[in-house]
């Protein structure tokens, strides 16, 4: 077996913008950012070609300089300021007749313009492999064929070697603190290429504005060393215009009712941390009712518990697998035929997207993989899929809005329906009628509230384990469309995500050919990561079905 590659951090410093704020700015993240503060960083990791390789590179020597490659971040940074802040939780004062929604617990906000700022991590590194061998195509294949492309990424190089190992601030820091909220690591690759990871705390930043990011930093950096004119750019840190989408008086110290009862009947999950220490492989401390919120007599009678977590279906430390199954666009358009054929009557009055029958495909793969364990063909199983807020609110938000405003939706079907692949058209059907539920006049009541929550981090809509799929969508994030001035694409992109039982991602495929504007979102294919426990994703692997 060969030795593992080693990797050497080269410098670690912080990187702050090159023109500063004249006045310290605090900014209180909307009540959806302060909700998913309890997730793991957004992150990714642009794996380049060397750019000696591009004919068209009009600057090889470079393109991927730490110094070089700083300069850019730090112009860049001047236009995204909030990030190089001190992120932390506002302080909270018990037993106030009465507060604005902004001074109840667990919101969050951004000190930055400061001398003291903490700025962003900037680590360069060198690893002694080349990038090639660092990608999941290179790792052992299964159940692959020229045009059935599937890969095993178990011994791919990670986040643990690729991102920086900085601590993140989070929901929990105190106002004075130095921990960044965002890290970089420019990793060189023995053969000239390199690796560009970032991550980033998810309040301050979703799949769609980290990519963002991405193309601004690229954007400028390929202006500054060709010497070319900066590109203009203009992210939006308005957080709280989200919660003006809840068109109501979010400070109201009765709510209303009836509008919670909108927001509770909802299909989503309302796991409750502070309800679900039984059986719980996390520990006490991960369930405790904040200390200062113990003597407070809305603590002691909350209006609506949520669900109590089914520790009993996650084994949280089972070994799992992480394999890659590549759909091109033929595919992906068989699989949306599939998914699209006239049944049931129901199937006829929704218009089912490419995205919709990918998700139920996958899930019938990963209920089928899962049936040992499960066993029981009535059980309820659950697809928790991840979806944005920008286009759904009313106004919408702006394409570059900055934060995280992303919500989780529930599908809850039985095993018997979720796994079988004669069933796509109404299990696809199910996912896009769930989707539909949720109008501007949900989310607002949504936000309502969650602004009215004890704590915006106590519940969760999702779970992981084997009655569970989280789905995460990359899909219209511009993933690709990055370049560091040597006139080529990533030749991939990883999202991060921890090796959990139940996660799966979709993902833009690697550009096949130029990227041009107006290019759809699946016409390079798309890649799925699927996270899932080791023995079902054996049977997975196997399972033909995955190609209709």
């Amino acid at each position: 077996m060969a030795s593992p590659p080693t990797i050497e951090v080269l410098s670690s410093t912080r990187v702050h913008p090159s023109t500063p704020q004249s006045t310290p700015t605090t900014t209180r993240l909307s009540i959806i950012d302060a909700s998913v503060a309890r997730f793991t960083p957004c992150g990714a990791i642009w794996f380049f070609p060397s750019p000696s390789l591009l004919p068209s590179s009009p600057a090889p020597s470079i393109a991927f300089s730490p110094s070089a490659l700083k300069a850019s971040l730090a112009h860049t940074l001047t236009s995204y300021p909030q990030w190089t802040g001190h992120l932390h939780m506002i302080p909270y004062v018990p037993n106030l007749p009465s507060r604005a929604y902004t001074q109840r617990y667990g919101r969050l906000g951004v000190h930055y313009g400061s001398p003291t700022d903490p700025g962003v991590a900037f680590v360069s590194a060198h690893i002694s492999c080349t990038l090639a061998s660092a990608l999941p195509f290179h790792g052992p294949r299964e159940n692959t064929t020229p045009t059935r492309k599937l890969y095993n990424c178990d011994a791919m190089l990670r986040e643990d070697v690729l991102l920086p190992r900085t601590p993140l601030a989070g929901y929990t820091s105190p106002a004075s603190h130095d921990d960044v909220s965002v890290a970089v690591q420019v990793t060189q690759f023995t053969c000239g290429g390199a690796a560009v990871g970032v991550k980033i705390a998810h309040c301050l930043a979703d799949a769609t504005a980290l990519s963002q990011f991405m193309r601004d930093w690229s954007a400028v950096h390929a202006a500054l060393i060709s010497n070319s004119p900066l590109p203009e750019i203009h992210p939006v840190f308005e957080p709280w215009t989200l919660d003006q989408r809840a068109t109501r008086d979010l400070d109201e110290t009765v709510p209303d009712e009836e509008v919670l009862k909108a927001a509770y009947a909802l299909p989503a999950h309302r796991y409750d941390w502070w309800a679900s220490a039984e059986g719980s492989g996390f520990g006490p401390g991960a369930h405790a009712i904040p200390e200062v919120l113990r003597e407070e007599p809305a603590t002691r009678e909350i209006a609506v518990e949520g669900e109590k977590m089914p520790w009993g279906t996650y084994d949280v430390p089972a070994p799992v697998s992480h394999t890659l199954i590549h759909y091109t666009a033929a595919q992906l358009d068989k699989i949306g035929a599939a998914a699209s054929t006239p049944g049931p009557e129901d199937t006829r009055e929704v218009n089912i997207s490419r995205h919709d029958a990918l998700v139920a495909q996958i899930w019938t793969l990963i209920n089928r993989a899962r049936w040992p364990e499960n066993g029981d063909a009535s059980k309820a199983v659950h697809a928790n899929i991840t979806f944005g807020l920008r286009t759904r609110v009313s106004p919408p938000l702006s394409p570059s809005f900055l934060g995280s405003p992303l919500q989780i939706a529930k599908v809850t079907l039985p095993w018997s329906v979720a796994s079988s692949s004669t069933a796509l058209p109404s299990i696809a059907s199910s996912i896009k009628r769930t989707l539909n539920v949720f109008t501007p006049a949900a989310i607002a009541a949504q936000i309502y509230a969650i602004a009215h929550e004890l704590s915006p981090q106590r519940l969760w809509q999702a779970f992981l384990g084997r009655e569970h799929m989280l789905v995460t969508s990359w899909a219209h994030t511009g993933l690709y469309t990055c370049d560091f001035g040597t006139g080529g694409a990533p030749q991939y992109v990883h999202p991060i995500m921890p090796l959990v039982d139940g996660c799966v991602q979709i993902i833009e495929g690697a550009p096949i050919g130029p990227i041009t504007e107006g290019k759809k979102w699946y016409e390079d294919g798309v890649d799925v990561a699927i996270y899932l426990e080791r023995e079902a994703m054996a049977r997975l692997v196997k399972d033909e079905r995955i190609w209709l």
